[in-house]
């Protein structure tokens, strides 16, 4: 007696399962080393298939990094809605930014390291990287002209500008982190100090 009809995935379906495998292949393998056929493999496809649905390695990878960042930034905006405007939220996001934990998309540290790299050498990952990083820029603004008006940042705050440059702490945070030199511990005193700093004008 035959088993139950398999569901075909559609198109959307199978293209998202691609590049989620992608995504894992990417930190397993590192972004200049693995295959197209890694990825097929990891996804359950032919190598043809990952081609019909990306016409390049490096459209592949910028829209493996899409879908996982914009996973991991939908985490942080589910998670300050939990949280009264303010100085809570300023910290809740420069903390979840950097250190990741049980309830962010995995690997999204490591995928971000990876297209760093890539970025320089490729004008299509360059874009999505560097959108992306406005994407996560423009929402601690918001954060920030949020405190602002609370009353918990300076009246004098530009929010753009500090945005940028509690960024960049995080961004400078997550090489020493990746490479065990900063522990998390010493990494959230980091964070802490910066979100005062910017706080105090």
């Amino acid at each position: 007696m035959p088993g139950p009809a398999r569901t075909r995935l559609t198109h959307e379906e199978r293209r998202a399962g691609i590049l989620d495998a992608a995504g894992r292949v990417i930190v397993d393998r590192g972004v200049h080393a693995f295959r197209i056929q890694d990825v097929a493999d990891a996804a359950g496809v032919s190598q043809p298939l990952v081609s019909a649905h990306f016409s390049s390695r490096d459209e592949l990878i910028a829209a493996a990094f899409l879908r996982a960042d914009e996973r991991a930034l939908a985490d942080v905006v589910d998670e300050l809605a939990a949280l009264p405007p303010g100085r809570e939220r300023i910290v809740r996001f420069v903390h979840s930014s950097t250190l990741e934990d049980d309830q962010q998309t995995p690997d999204g540290r490591e995928l971000w390291h990876q297209l760093w790299t890539q970025a320089r050498f490729s004008p299509v990952v360059q874009d999505v990287v560097r959108d992306r990083q406005a994407a996560w820029i423009a929402l601690l603004t918001d954060v920030l002209a949020e405190a602002r008006q609370t009353g918990d940042a300076p009246a004098a705050l530009d929010p753009a500008r500090a945005a940028v440059l509690l960024m960049a702490v995080v961004d400078g945070l997550t090489a020493p982190l990746r490479c065990g030199i900063v522990t998390d511990d010493e990494a959230v005193a980091v964070l802490d100090d910066a979100v005062g700093a910017i706080l105090a004008g």
